[in-house]
């Protein structure tokens, strides 16, 4: 079996992170821990050190509404020096983000900069996935994972089209309707994410100890015995693109 990755986790959000960073890296783990904004980034990067097993992707989260255009450049500054990207992305489901205007001006240019120097993106998408299908679209960024994606078959498939992966979580398979949508994914798009601590493993906040039991579940719900060699295969796909 291969190692487990988990290329969607939020180390800050943990009161314990040392003991979190501790275990992701005790139960060698490939995790890429995720940031919402650029200060958050370099927090983290000041307070751990990168090893094998864990990296951090500088994020602009379109739910951070105090985000400003200074931030974006501080953003795009740190961005030389950052191989992955996330969680950035599109939210139009509420008032509690970013102004949709300053949203798509900010993701058409993270997507942009990451096709031009190839960074592995990470992105949110909620109510706006016509939107960033066009943005995608417009600039073909070879390392895209779409994370905890809840949009329609249409769209799921146009995001297929343009060369998308998607991360897939264990609360993604609670339903019946929900592991369909799943199973059409072709195989050697899917990655695995663990969303942490935003989703549970049976009926628990999720834990890197509960890593192995996540990708049981998930297993189960989209049919796939061998998952963890499955997601460890298209994870290197992606890096290696």
């Amino acid at each position: 079996m291969s190692k487990l990755i988990d290329v969607h986790f939020h180390l800050d959000f943990y009161k314990n992170h040392r003991t979190v960073y501790e275990s992701i890296n005790n139960l060698e783990q490939y995790t890429l821990c995720m940031t919402n904004s650029p200060g958050v980034y370099l927090s983290c990067k000041n307070l751990y050190t990168e090893t094998k097993y864990l990296k951090f992707a500088l994020g602009f989260h379109p739910l951070e509404a105090k985000l400003n255009d200074k931030d974006f450049s501080d953003f795009l500054s740190m961005s030389t020096n950052a191989n992955y990207i996330g969680e950035v992305g599109l939210d139009f489901s509420g008032s509690k983000s970013i102004a949709k205007e300053k949203q798509l001006i900010y993701f058409n240019k993270i997507v942009n900069m990451s096709a031009l120097k190839n960074k592995l993106l990470s992105v949110h998408l909620r109510k706006s996935e016509d939107e960033a299908i066009e943005i995608i679209g417009k600039h073909q960024p070879k390392k895209c994972a779409i994370h905890w994606f809840t949009g329609t078959n249409e769209q799921k498939n146009k995001l297929i089209e343009l060369g998308c992966y998607f991360s897939i979580n264990s609360n993604m398979v609670k339903t019946a309707a929900g592991c369909n949508k799943l199973k059409s994914i072709p195989k050697n798009r899917i990655l695995i994410e663990s969303d942490g601590p935003f989703s549970k493993v049976d009926s628990k906040k999720f834990s890197p100890e509960l890593l192995f039991s996540a990708y049981e579940v998930i297993s189960s719900g989209i049919s796939e015995r061998n998952l963890s060699d499955l997601a460890y295969a298209n994870f290197r796909d992606i890096l290696e693109k």
